[in-house]
């Protein structure tokens, strides 16, 4: 089970992960890099991804999301093609530099070859519990 949210539109969370809704360098507020906070704080298991669950743009994010499906783990998805912006508050959030990442209960569990490594050796499923 999944659902695709464009990130704007997920419901926002009251906490997000240290320095996730941190100001703009400027000093002003930054809409999306904290609506991406706020989604990574309200889901359990959030995927940032090229495309959609249904239709992935990308073989790294149609494997991550093989592997969740395979687990029947529920998990929101964002696809952050339809804005540059989106991936790049994300990487700056993260410290992540590639698309997907997966995140589960506010923490990064990882990119496409960690998050098919811990499903090969049974870890993903414990941490996506």
């Amino acid at each position: 089970m999944s659902s695709t949210n464009p990130t704007s539109d997920l419901p926002m969370a009251p906490s997000a992960p240290p320095g996730a809704g941190a100001p703009a360098p400027n000093g002003e507020s930054n809409p999306i890099r904290e609506a991406i906070a706020e989604a990574i704080a309200e889901h359990d298991v959030i995927l940032f991804m090229k495309g959609t669950p249904e239709a992935p743009a990308c073989g790294f994010s149609a494997r991550t999301v093989a592997a969740l499906q395979e687990l029947e783990v529920p998990f929101a998805a964002v696809d952050v093609l339809p804005d540059p912006r989106i991936r790049a508050e994300l990487s700056a959030i993260s410290q992540w530099p590639t698309i997907p990442q997966l995140f589960a209960h506010g923490e990064l569990v990882g990119g496409c070859d960690i998050v098919c490594e811990m499903y090969e050796s049974g870890e993903l499923a414990e941490a996506l519990q």
